[in-house]
């Protein structure tokens, strides 16, 4: 296109978007800020994503997707305005280009990963109902020493699922441990494998407590996978010896034998949600007040559940029957 000078003109052809007000180019954009969404790392950005472009495919407009890096670099159609509206997900960029991105209706994508991104409606998971229902799944089954396994400590919407947690283990009565990586400086972005690295010194904490907590609260199903391996070097079974729910409903964690429940967060309807409130500012963009809309989740029950297990009745945590032995020799 630079080479024969060609421009793509500010209004594309074929058919209009529903409902034209607010509508001028027929272009939305997603940006990943910081971030990325490949299927293999990020199935559950992929298919947030997946859903939006369809609902906007839908209503006739015309999707671009960019990623912006530590450059700051715009798709050229965003950089121009060429566009009616902005789906966003990841961090904040700098104060510079936020100002000319904020300029834009704007709606982002899942939970806030930095608090500096102080503009645009946002479309979540409902993190705090995500607590609960972990928390509650664990107090049902029989559990009364708990763990919330705070895998990146950084990441606002598992700072949320911590605090619903805890609060719904305390109205019953019963103790649950916060174990976390202890950074919580707001800049830093954490790598899945940065995460994956202080697990194993996460684990060791949870299994060298004396008894230790028999169901443990995990908020990622892709670290829940190293978390099993980790449990596993310190002869802990999942399953067997400690109860383990995840988040996510991750396609990954169908490999993990046995299968943890794990609480899906409905991507597609996030997508989906997403697009609608993004043309729904598009079309009143004077109103001043920032909405947030939460998406309920659900439960998706584990192997566990299918043979009825009950903790406390009949078979019980290896830890805590031997709580006055010797801790774990380090694998």
């Amino acid at each position: 296109m630079e080479a024969i000078g060609y421009t793509p003109p500010a209004k594309r052809r074929g058919r209009r978007p529903q409902g034209s007000p607010g509508v001028s180019t027929g272009n939305v954009a997603i940006l990943m800020v910081g971030t990325d969404a490949m299927f293999t790392r990020a199935p559950v950005t992929a298919a947030v994503f997946h859903a939006a472009e369809k609902a906007l495919a839908g209503l006739g407009f015309n999707l671009l997707v960019g990623q912006v890096g530590p450059e700051e670099r715009l798709p050229p159609d965003v950089a121009r305005g060429r566009i009616d509206g902005l789906l966003l997900h990841g961090y904040a960029p700098s104060a510079a280009l936020r100002d000319r991105l904020r300029r834009h209706p704007s709606v982002w994508l899942l939970s806030q990963r930095s608090v500096q991104a102080s503009w645009g409606d946002r479309v979540t998971p409902d993190n705090e109902m995500i607590g609960r229902i972990a928390g509650e799944h664990l107090l049902a089954r029989g559990h009364r020493r708990l763990a919330f396994l705070h895998v990146s400590s950084t990441h606002l919407g598992y700072r949320a699922r911590a605090e619903s947690f805890f609060g719904v283990v305390e109205e019953a009565g019963s103790e649950a441990t916060l174990i976390a990586d202890g950074s919580f400086e707001p800049s830093a972005k954490h790598t899945e494998e940065s995460q994956a690295e202080g697990i194993d010194a996460l684990v060791r904490r949870l299994v060298e407590m004396s008894p230790m907590p028999t169901g443990v609260f995990v908020p990622r199903d892709r670290l829940t996978v190293y978390v099993y391996r980790s449990l596993r070097r310190w002869g802990i079974e999942p399953g067997r010896d400690i109860d383990v729910i995840s988040c996510d409903n991750e396609p990954i964690i169908e490999a993990l034998d046995p299968r943890p429940a794990t609480i899906d967060v409905r991507p597609e309807l996030i997508g989906q949600r997403a697009v609608e409130q993004l043309v729904w500012r598009m079309r009143h963009v004077t109103e001043p007040t920032r909405a947030t809309v939460t998406v309920e989740p659900r439960i998706v029950p584990g192997d566990e559940e299918r043979a009825d297990h009950r903790w406390g009745n009949g078979r019980t945590n290896v830890k805590a029957d031997a709580a006055d032995e010797a801790p774990p020799v380090k694998p």
